[in-house]
């Protein structure tokens, strides 16, 4: 049986998709090449609470090394209340041929 729109489930994959961004673009600082492709290899998220107004999701580096980065992300709302969390595992990978 077919289940109607779920706006919860809705924001959560939007906060998902902020924060993987968000992790994803500080992760790309450590590169000199920016082609150079990345794996994410592990993810945990916390939801801390509901959000209201628009929402900030900020990244930075913790740590990490030639092949390895470590981030952290938070997404804020408006009134910069912590919304949720996250933190992932990049694996950079070697350059790879051009793609057509």
């Amino acid at each position: 049986m077919g289940r109607g729109p779920d706006p919860v489930h809705d924001a959560e994959l939007q906060h998902c998709h902020l924060l993987h961004r968000a992790l994803h673009e500080a992760a790309r600082t450590r590169l000199q090449d920016a082609s150079r492709p990345l794996a994410l290899v592990d993810l945990s998220l916390v939801f801390n609470g509901p959000a209201e107004g628009p929402l900030l999701a900020r990244g930075l580096v913790t740590g990490g090394g030639r092949s390895v980065c470590f981030c952290e992300a938070e997404l804020v709302d408006d009134a910069q209340r912590l919304v949720a969390r996250a933190m992932g595992t990049f694996r950079y990978r070697p350059p790879g041929p051009a793609t057509p």
